[in-house]
């Protein structure tokens, strides 16, 4: 198992810098391509490590810049919503908002380079919705980070404000996560090794992500965004 267990963390690696440039988008990659590559419960469990590792190292490299006012609001709202969401998962049909989420994105990003409209104001109403949207999704299709990152794009953030605030409100999560997949058995001695290098990776990555959005401009920051975007809803509609 070490060739595979070698080449998911090369993946790890290579989508945490991704995601510590842009400030999401590793999940989609990882839970995609990381069956082909190992079991789905390995997948499942060793991803956890990864995603932790990753917020956390991010949390840390951006604390100065994060909006933690803004982390309390969708932390606190998000809550209930994602709980409700977790909830309606047997009752609703999953597959089909899956891709009406997917074509909403689209949608989106189409009319932010049609029309290169500014940011909107956010307002405390609107980032309500917000974190109430993402917490719902969230719960319902196992990540909200579409969601959180469309409105957080439109909130005039920096770009490390950006990566270290969508960090910051999903360390929770991932810890509840790792907690839960600890108790259940899903991560377990078998993983500790390729868990300790994606561990490893991670915190690489943030580094090298630091140095790399520091070399960014503001547009090229914003077009990473939409291509992101674009990849992650075609990734729930296929």
């Amino acid at each position: 198992m070490l060739p595979e267990y070698l080449a998911f963390i090369l993946l790890g690696f290579i989508t945490s810098i991704a995601s510590a440039v842009v400030g999401f988008g590793s999940a989609l990659l990882i839970l995609a391509i990381g069956p082909y590559i190992l079991p789905v419960k390995e997948v499942i469990a060793l991803s956890a490590l990864l995603f932790t590792a990753s917020t956390l190292s991010k949390s840390i490299v951006f604390v100065r810049d994060i909006d933690w006012k803004l982390v309390g609001t969708m932390s606190v709202i998000s809550f209930p919503f994602a709980y409700l969401g977790g909830s309606l998962v047997a009752d609703l049909p999953v597959p089909l908002l899956r891709r009406l989420l997917g074509g909403m994105i689209l949608v989106y990003v189409f009319l932010k380079i049609v029309d290169r409209h500014r940011p909107f104001k956010v307002s405390a109403r609107i980032l309500y919705l917000g974190a109430m949207t993402y917490g719902f999704v969230s719960g319902l299709l196992g990540s909200g980070n579409l969601v959180k990152a469309i409105f957080f794009s439109e909130m005039n953030l920096s770009k490390e404000a950006f990566v270290g605030t969508m960090a910051a409100t999903s360390v929770l999560a991932n810890l509840a996560k790792l907690i839960a997949y600890s108790r259940s058995g899903l991560i377990d001695r078998d993983v500790f090794f390729p868990g300790l290098g994606l561990v490893i990776v991670a915190v690489l990555a943030v580094l090298i992500g630091r140095y790399l959005i520091r070399r960014v401009s503001v547009r090229q920051f914003g077009l990473g965004i939409q291509l992101v975007l674009v990849l992650s809803a075609l990734g729930l509609i296929i």
